[in-house]
């Protein structure tokens, strides 16, 4: 019977496989923040709550029938994938929300002559997963600052910024323009047959 899995990785003691894991510890928090009140003590600001984290080691031997360096590969792997899952102790999600693994790390290793890994201790990091959320640059980025403003990044009016990039594509077009300039090289008087 299973020890507990996560996605497809089945945790499990049994007379043909030994695949256990060790250390599990999880915690969760509230967070909150404290507003100052003249004279007396911050009254508390709660926020919500923050998401949970949970960390395991699997120890990884040869001699249990396990290939160390796939087992470390196939880990990397899902975490290279990103895909947060539920991870089930027993017969029971662990937690109400689904896991994504953020980190695998892989220490106390033995390894041949050949250059095979006979044995590994892999640590691996999870985050609590409520949802795909927004980068905060993408919704916190400021307009360049204009030729001629006080905040341009040379702090010199009428000087255009470093991070001021010309945007051709999207520049008005002014239908009178070309007119004015043929009649100005002409040498008469434009006027606006509108």
């Amino acid at each position: 019977m299973a020890i507990a899995s996560f996605q497809k990785k089945v945790f499990m003691v049994s007379a043909s496989k030994r695949y256990p894991f060790v250390g599990l510890e999880w915690s969760s928090s509230l967070e909150t923040e404290p507003k100052d009140k003249i004279k007396n003590k911050p009254s508390t600001y709660i926020k919500g709550e923050g998401l949970g984290s949970m960390s395991f080691d699997i120890p990884l031997r040869i001699d249990s029938k396990i290939d160390v360096r796939l087992e470390i590969e196939q880990w990397e792997a899902i975490k290279s994938k990103a895909i947060a899952d539920y991870f089930i102790l027993g017969t029971k999600a662990l937690g109400n929300m689904k896991w994504l693994l953020k980190s695998v790390g892989v220490s106390d290793t033995e390894i041949d002559s050949k250059g095979r890994l006979l044995k590994a201790l892999l640590k691996l990091s999870f985050e609590e997963f409520v949802g795909v959320g927004e980068s905060s640059e993408s919704t916190s980025k400021s307009p360049p600052a204009l030729a001629g403003s006080a905040t341009a990044s040379t702090g010199n009016p009428g000087m255009v910024p470093d991070s001021y990039i010309d945007k051709t594509s999207e520049r008005r077009v002014n239908a009178n323009a070309k007119a004015a300039i043929i009649t100005r090289l002409a040498g008469k008087p434009y006027e606006d047959g509108r």
